[in-house]
């Protein structure tokens, strides 16, 4: 077992270093979580439009038809979070990495949004700035700022004014000749390639990589390897879900969207692979489906020591935090519960997919908000359908399955203790 350690260490450590030590990488995360209340405002102004506004909610009542008329400030709200995400991922790209580059933040995002805008078709600005062109987001507002932030080492460009001034004049002049360059280039870019090809650069950084690697990271093999490698890490003491992020995070983004997009145009939404998807079907009770764990512990375990961790760490579970479970019992580089780490999540996710795909369960379209009580998360992140709940008793029953044989083996170990 510790030669089985070494290996995984020595496979996935380099992984999660370079993950959660590389500058674009991390700048790519810290803005899908700084963007996550606006996402998450965006979808509840859908649910509150079907729900309340639409002649399919309350509004088809004759008493309540009223509220129909007020339909249009949630679509616009949804229109200004969702539609608009591409526009505010660049811009919060533009502000994160400016900051690790020790360049004004502020100057930094609003030049790679203005980059950004000069590589879309003009004559379809608002259709562009949604999901489809996330990966542009990030490409622009990676390279734009870096380009920005190289100008802004030479001196000799900079126009100098005098020490009177007032900083943030200087400041706005400083910037003034690395910016106009920064924006030409991307000006000749997108000219240059839709001369080219008669495709704006949107076009086919979608079709040529956003496409391909979000039906392969979405898929259900995708999903799968996700799972594996995420719970592999967390067994290894590395937190797996926040490593796995930096690539699911956007592929969660998009299909998110999509559904958004497909349920405002009254079609049902196909994506499954949404944080409501990871909440119920990967993550339930945290990492690992741990609450299955927990309950079979409380039930079979003959080890006090175990069911003393297992109630402290009662109410974090049922709010999705299994950080006391892993580190407290551990599940971390214990080998007993390996195989069901892995095993359990990597079971119920499939068995999610084979949910949603049947339609016996609707894909999300709201996004789920972590640290709700588990139940309450799953029924609003499923837009209140019956069947996220049966499901989400159904991931524990088969969590507890796979976890009770390995709970029994546990106590035959400390029986061997004993003696």
């Amino acid at each position: 077992m510790e030669r089985f350690t070494a290996t995984m260490e020595k496979f996935l450590l380099p992984i999660a270093n370079f993950m959660n030590s590389n500058k674009y990488i991390c700048t790519i995360r810290d803005a899908f979580t700084m963007m996550m209340p606006i996402i998450i405002v965006g979808s509840f102004a859908l649910l509150f439009n079907i729900y309340i506004c639409s002649t399919t909610g309350l509004a088809q009542f004759e008493s309540l038809k009223w509220l129909s008329n007020y339909s249009k400030i949630f679509t616009t709200v949804n229109f200004a979070c969702i539609s608009c995400m591409a526009l505010w991922t660049v811009f919060l790209v533009g502000y994160v990495l400016g900051d690790k580059e020790g360049q004004k933040p502020l100057i930094c995002a609003i030049i790679a949004t203005s980059c950004f805008m000069v590589m879309l078709d003009q004559e379809n600005i608002a259709g562009n700035m949604g999901a489809s062109a996330l990966f542009l987001s990030f490409f622009v507002g990676i390279f734009s700022v870096t380009l920005f932030s190289k100008l802004m080492n030479f001196e000799k460009i900079k126009i100098k004014l005098p020490e009177s001034v007032p900083p943030m004049i200087v400041n706005s002049f400083n910037a003034l000749i690395p910016a106009w360059i920064t924006l030409t280039v991307f000006g000749f870019i997108s000219g240059t390639l839709y001369g080219a090809t008669g495709m704006y650069i949107n076009t086919i950084i979608y079709n040529v990589i956003q496409l391909p690697f979000n039906q392969v990271v979405g898929s259900q093999l995708g999903v799968s390897i996700i799972v594996i490698l995420s719970q592999l890490l967390w067994w290894t003491g590395i937190h797996g879900h926040m490593a796995m992020n930096v690539i699911a995070k956007p592929v969660r983004a998009a299909a998110l969207a999509a559904n958004i997009a497909a349920v405002a145009s009254g079609l049902v939404p196909k994506e499954f692979y949404t944080l409501a998807f990871v909440h119920l079907f990967i993550n339930l009770g945290g990492g690992g489906i741990v609450i299955s764990l927990a309950l079979s512990i409380l039930a079979f375990s003959k080890r006090q020591e175990y069911r003393d961790i297992t109630k402290i760490s009662m109410i974090p579970i049922i709010c999705g935090i299994s950080e006391p479970m892993v580190f407290g019992l551990p599940i971390m580089l214990n080998p007993t519960f390996l195989i069901p780490f892995v095993l359990a999540p990597l079971i119920t996710c499939n068995i999610g997919y084979y949910a949603i795909t049947s339609g016996f369960l609707q894909a999300s379209y709201v996004e789920s908000i972590a640290g709700m009580p588990m139940f309450i998360q799953q029924f609003l992140a499923f837009s209140g359908q019956w069947q996220a709940i049966l499901l989400t008793l159904i991931v524990i029953i088969v969590g507890c399955i796979i976890y009770t044989p390995f709970v029994l083996m546990s106590n035959k170990q400390v029986s061997k203790d004993i003696e």
